[in-house]
């Protein structure tokens, strides 16, 4: 069996299916083409969406111009609407660094701002799975920390991740629920600890990963360069570009988008050299374990 190939995320992906839901069939300027212009969401009242989602005034929509393309979508107002523009941020970030994440979106339908996320079925959340024990999932959470340190979002637990299958039997780890971040601070937020490999937080009662500090000593830079050579080509033209886009109704958006390029770049600068200097160089050499998605498939086909 091969490894897994975390870096080629189409490949990873495998089905063409998921690419799709996923956003990997277009470009970050053809999606952000689509994202902010309004009405491309129009809400359908007879689709049926999960109950979690239905509880929090969530309702179904589709796409206008492509209707099997389902979302889930809540007004949004105060607080709630730079909280949003802030994960749909995230979600771009993920998209250019490769991280398998579910896209979140901040749209206008009939006049109304709407916090839009893609609708993912055949889904089991992370707390559902031995995710410490397979070491595919383990990897996938591995790499995860790094955009969740970069972006401090200081929630990552268990129920902030879904599992999907593959047709090559591959868990693919997806990213959800960003309400949590902060692009905003100027400050060192999360520091990196001196003696040995973790890191101390201002909110000792969130995760910033479902993984043990030890999960990481198993790896070396090698395996890490496959998230952050992606960060590192981030550039305050990328940045701003992308910033501006997702805040495209925020009537301060130059200001934030400046202030966010800057803090995600420091921010990258910090991680990196923090990790460089914990960590070896090189990484044992690592299995396959696609088999772990054989037990999903079963428990989805029954």
């Amino acid at each position: 069996m091969e490894n897994c190939n975390y870096d080629d995320i189409k490949e990873f992906v495998h089905d063409s299916d998921l690419i799709e839901l996923l956003c990997y069939n277009k470009t970050s300027d053809e999606l952000f083409e689509s994202f902010i212009k309004d009405d491309f969401l129009i809400i359908d009242g007879s689709m049926k969406i999960p109950f979690f989602a239905e509880i929090r005034d969530y309702k179904g929509a589709v796409e206008k111009d492509s209707p099997n393309s389902k979302w889930l979508v809540k007004p949004i107002k105060g607080k709630d609407v730079i909280e949003s523009e802030m994960a749909m941020i995230v979600f771009f970030l993920d998209l250019f660094s490769r991280t398998l994440s579910v896209p979140v979106i901040v749209t206008k339908i009939k006049g109304v701002l709407y916090k839009a996320t893609k609708l993912i079925v055949k889904a089991e959340q992370l707390s559902g799975a031995n995710y410490t024990v397979y070491p595919e999932l383990i990897e996938q959470l591995a790499l995860d920390m790094i955009n969740r340190w970069i972006t401090y979002d200081e929630d990552r637990n268990p129920n902030n991740y879904l599992i999907r299958y593959n047709s090559k039997n591959n868990n693919l780890v997806l990213a959800i629920d960003f309400g949590n971040c902060d692009l905003l601070d100027k400050e060192i937020k999360i520091k990196g600890l001196a003696k040995g490999f973790g890191w101390q937080r201002k909110e000792k009662t969130r995760y910033l990963t479902p993984l043990k500090t030890d999960n990481f000593l198993a790896y070396g830079m090698d395996f890490y360069e496959t998230r952050f050579k992606y960060y590192k080509k981030l550039d305050s033209n990328i940045l701003y570009d992308i910033c501006s886009k997702a805040l495209h109704y925020d009537p301060d958006k130059e200001k934030f988008s400046k202030l966010i390029s800057s803090n995600i770049l420091r921010r990258v600068n910090y991680v990196y050299k923090y990790f460089s200097a914990k960590l070896p160089e090189k990484t044992p050499k690592r299995k396959s374990y696609n088999a772990m998605g054989k037990s999903f498939e079963r428990m989805y086909n029954k």
